[in-house]
């Protein structure tokens, strides 16, 4: 079966997508950072070859399918089901799996990831690695890639804490995987993570905190002349 590459996104609305950006910064910016982010996480798995690219999608509404319609128009949409981001993952890949192997997941949290990185995963996977783990810096990960269908690896895990990749280790071990770690990568959750954004990723993005930065600038020196006037 051929090779298949998904991306986990939320349709960018305000007041769901970085809420902890968004209480520094703004519902506003919040939205337009995190669109930014779709964007050039969207693009760069498109440049990857030989894999069929697919989008799963939240809500799960017609809104959101035609918002991706027309942002990912190449790509194959699959809606997201389930409360927790355990059971949408789980939903995302099984039905995936009924068509694709291997199957990388990735989300929108690092869009500046190196290709080099998904490409060195999807050569652990046809050399014999059951799992791939992108762990990143905050304990959770950028990317996981089966062969076949385990749901084990994310059951009894507690998401969004720094446990996330230690406890999805915890779990390839028990369920006899072989699992391969790929290098730390770094998300995109927090105003001090807008800094750590590399070249030449992101572009978007990038280009967005620069407006920012030049923004704040902006502010504080009129402030300053208004303060010394």
């Amino acid at each position: 079966m051929r090779a298949c590459l998904a991306v986990m996104c939320k349709m960018p609305s305000r007041g769901n997508v970085k809420t902890r950006i968004a209480a520094e910064l703004g519902d506003d910016v919040a939205t337009e950072l995190y669109r930014c982010a779709v964007a050039d996480t969207l693009a760069m798995a498109s440049s990857i070859q030989g894999v069929t690219h697919v989008l799963s999608y939240a809500p799960p509404n017609s809104e959101s399918r035609r918002y991706f319609e027309n942002a990912a128009p190449s790509f194959a949409l699959v809606p997201q089901h389930g409360a927790t981001l355990g059971e949408r993952i789980v939903g995302t890949l099984s039905s995936l799996f009924n068509d694709y192997s291997p199957v990388l997941l990735i989300g929108s949290d690092s869009p500046d990831l190196p290709t080099e990185l998904i490409t060195q995963a999807l050569q652990a996977l046809c050399s014999g690695a059951d799992v791939v783990l992108g762990p990143a810096n905050d304990g959770g990960y950028y990317l996981v890639g089966l062969n076949s269908m385990c749901s084990s690896l994310f059951e009894r895990i507690d998401w969004s804490t720094n446990a996330v990749a230690q406890q999805t280790r915890e779990r390839a071990a028990n369920a006899g995987l072989n699992l391969f770690s790929l290098p730390c990568w770094h998300d995109l959750d927090n105003v001090a993570d807008l800094h750590a954004l590399q070249a030449p990723g992101a572009p978007m993005t990038r280009e967005f905190v620069e407006t920012l930065i030049t923004r704040k600038i902006n502010e504080n020196e009129s402030r300053g002349c208004m303060e010394g006037g």
